[in-house]
């Protein structure tokens, strides 16, 4: 400390006394000593002490790196000093850590490098100016340089400072990022937290039900014949707790015998629950909810030849064949919002918003649910089932979709039949039963051709129908939004994300 303040006093008294010995007036020689050479010892000062501190917090990161190893590896006979070492080891490894953070929130070594810079910019200026050199030699005295060195100087202080201001804000912006980073991780951690919590949920109802189903070995699914109904299974989990089922359940059955209460399990990529009531009289009828995508959903790839299977389709011979088509193309559908409006309250792709939007309020139109309320709940119900606004397929792919094989309420009887009848679509149909049931509705083959529920015009029909028939449009009109989505999810999973877009389009619709 002696040497450094030594080293200071010299260079103060060194550089005064040369600032004495210019031919300028006593009043810019004070300019010369309060300002430039102020200026130059201040950044000295700083720059001493950034470096002293970025070379004993470098000097523990290192030191503690090289020991730390060398200590873990460390075995010992002697188990005290092995455990000791051990905790030394551990100390240590803090300590490497804390050096490392401290450096990088304070930045000395930048902060080191900056003033040193900016110290010996100034002192360089000082000595051209004193030697009449550089950019001052065309002058002959100094009072004639006087006035370009002033204005020099000033610029390097000018310059350290905005440096300065341009660290904060970036800082400030990094500081920000982190920020919004943490809080997307958290609720992505908050949604893991849930699915985690309802997959458990889902094996423990799923033993329930494989116990309910040994104790009544009679019972034997219908394989053949069997008409399915409805929409997707009303969930219930132990504790009157709701989770999303994903799939519609069977009706109109032909057992010979009233069937017992049974409550099997569906998984689902956010983890779903159904439970089929069987009546005595014979028939299976449920309702239903389905399974949140999110931003896990996959990216839909249009692998599957559409034009081909619409063409089959048109060979049927149905009644209903035409069924699919959005509304008559004489009947001029509402425009109540544009694609531009719904990417802004969805913050997804324009371009998707102008694909998919039309065929979506066409088909409200056709059941008769095409008014603003309405269009909120199902706004925000594909925000969160897709993760955008275009139909996706089931996050997981055929490793996951194998989880639906051998389920008889869901319809699937046969093998294959669980990835074949996987999610798809805006609100993931799922299941034999499902599309057996949506493809009669719609008077599309869904059930021989799953992949056209990949149909923008097919799955916009399917949720569509789904919001009329399942009360969940009533919902909307009522403004419940919890109850809309209690009657698409079957609990409450990704509320947050859901009740965020409903805001967002209230303020545009409502």
């Amino acid at each position: 400390m002696a040497k450094k303040n030594a080293y200071n006093d010299y260079l103060k008294q060194t550089l005064g006394g040369l600032i004495d010995k210019l031919e300028i007036s006593e009043l810019r020689k004070e300019f010369l000593k309060n300002r430039w050479l102020d200026q130059v010892m201040w950044l000295e000062g700083r720059a001493t002490r950034e470096r002293n501190q970025h070379f004993r917090l470098r000097m523990v990161t290192i030191i503690g790196g090289v020991l730390v190893p060398a200590m873990v590896g460390f075995k010992s006979e002697n188990i005290t000093l092995d455990a000791r070492v051990r905790w030394i080891a551990l100390g240590i490894s803090q300590a490497v850590a804390i050096s490392a953070a401290v450096e990088e929130f304070f930045g000395h070594g930048d902060k080191y490098r900056n003033y040193r810079s900016t110290a010996e910019s100034m002192k360089i200026e000082g000595w051209q100016f004193m030697q009449l050199a550089g950019p001052y030699r065309k002058f002959k005295v100094h009072s004639d340089a006087y006035k370009i060195f002033a204005q020099r100087v000033e610029a390097y202080i000018q310059k350290d400072v905005e440096g300065f201001v341009s660290r904060l804000e970036e800082k400030q912006d990094e500081s920000k990022e982190d920020a919004e980073e943490a809080k997307d991780n958290a609720e992505k951690a908050l949604m893991r937290l849930n699915s985690e919590l309802e997959a458990r949920a889902q094996r423990l109802e799923l033993e329930r039900a494989e116990l309910a189903a040994a104790q009544q070995a009679t019972y034997q699914p219908q394989t053949e014949d069997v008409e399915y109904s409805g929409s997707l299974l009303d969930i219930s989990m132990p504790g009157g707790t709701g989770v999303n089922a994903g799939a519609t359940t069977v009706s109109d059955g032909v057992a010979a015998d009233p069937v017992p209460e049974i409550q099997p399990l569906m998984p689902s990529s956010r983890g779903a629950a159904g439970r089929s009531r069987a009546t005595s009289s014979r028939t299976i009828s449920s309702s239903s909810s389905l399974p949140p995508l999110g931003q896990h959903a996959l990216e839909w790839e249009e692998t599957v030849d559409f034009k081909a299977l619409k063409t089959l389709l048109s060979a049927q011979k149905s009644t209903a064949a035409t069924a699919k088509s959005s509304v008559s193309t004489t009947t001029q559908v509402k425009q109540l919002i544009t694609p531009d409006e719904v990417a802004s309250i969805l913050e997804c792709s324009l371009d998707d918003c102008k694909v998919y939007l039309p065929g979506i309020l066409a088909a409200m139109q056709k059941y008769d649910i095409l008014d603003n309320a309405v269009l909120i709940g199902l706004l925000a119900t594909i925000r969160i089932e897709t993760g955008g606004f275009k139909p996706v397929h089931e996050w997981g792919g055929e490793s996951y979709w194998k989880r639906y094989e051998d389920r008889a309420d869901l319809g699937n009887v046969n093998p294959g039949d669980g990835i074949k009848y996987h999610g798809r679509g805006y609100i993931q149909l799922t299941g034999r039963a499902n599309y057996k049931t949506y493809g009669k509705k719609l008077g599309v083959d869904l059930e021989n051709n799953p992949d056209l529920a990949m149909d923008p015009e097919i799955s916009a029909q399917v949720l569509t129908c789904y919001f009329k028939e399942r009360g969940v449009a009533e919902a909307a009109r009522a403004g419940d939004w919890r109850r809309v989505r209690k009657l698409v999810n079957g609990g409450y999973h990704g509320w947050d994300v859901f009740s965020k877009y409903v805001e967002r389009a209230r303020t545009n619709l409502a």
